[in-house]
């Protein structure tokens, strides 16, 4: 993986962290990772390592969490590097 790469990952994972935890306005608490696990049926530990860069997630992946968090895909995937 190129730092190019890992730096998009990591602004990634810090958008869908942020909005994650941004969820409290809407619910009145933030969604934990196993919260989030039982909503969108991704692995806890999956969903940490996409937050922290590690890994990229699968279209099908970035379907499930945007739509278990309440969001358009677009708005899942429109963040600034």
């Amino acid at each position: 993986m190129t730092q190019e790469e890992e730096k998009f990952l990591k602004a990634f994972g810090k958008h869908l962290k942020a909005i994650r935890e941004g969820q409290k306005v809407r619910i009145g608490s933030k969604i934990s990772l196993r919260i989030l696990e039982q909503l969108a049926e991704v692995d806890h530990s999956q969903i940490h390592r996409i937050e922290k860069g590690r890994t990229a997630p699968s279209l099908l992946t970035l379907k499930a969490l945007a739509k278990a968090l309440g969001i358009s895909l677009s708005e899942l995937v429109s963040f600034e590097e």
